[in-house]
């Protein structure tokens, strides 16, 4: 089967919502690109952080459109603000927190595709069960994440 050609329109396309972050929109998704990557944007809250962690079969570049965001990427430290971006490749230790006080919109391209997967087994649980460490380790594993 050859690919088909998708467009992603405003207001038209599925959301939901994550600790930390709001108006995660699925700009791209695994299945639209043949499974090669998940394309997305998000509203990431000023308390949003993630600490050190990799993941074994994932890549992500993310690219600031508003707000300003530190990254830690093998020890390596920069604040990134409107316009920047960064590549993660596997098996790379990063670790991100929002800075400056306000809110962060983000995009994020996540290779292999499949980020919203995650997201999809994540919204099966109750907040309840959500605090089981079992059901977080299974989440994470599901998700290639892999805290350092």
């Amino acid at each position: 089967m050859s690919a088909k050609h998708v467009f992603s329109m405003a207001g038209k396309r599925p959301s939901f919502e994550e600790d930390g972050v709001a108006d995660m929109e699925l700009i791209v998704t695994k299945e639209q690109s043949e499974r090669r990557y998940t394309i997305m944007v998000s509203r990431w809250l000023s308390t949003f952080e993630v600490p050190p962690h990799f993941h074994k079969e994932h890549s992500e570049t993310f690219y600031v459109l508003d707000g300003q965001v530190e990254w830690t990427v093998e020890g390596e430290t920069h604040i990134l603000r409107a316009g920047d971006a960064l590549y993660v490749p596997p098996n790379t230790v990063h670790s991100v927190r929002v800075v400056g006080g306000a809110d962060s919109h983000n995009m994020l391209i996540y290779e292999p595709g499949g980020y919203e997967e995650q997201v999809d087994y994540k919204m099966n649980y109750t907040a309840e069960e959500l605090k089981s460490p079992e059901i977080r380790d299974r989440i994470r594993q599901m998700s290639d994440f892999n805290v350092v």
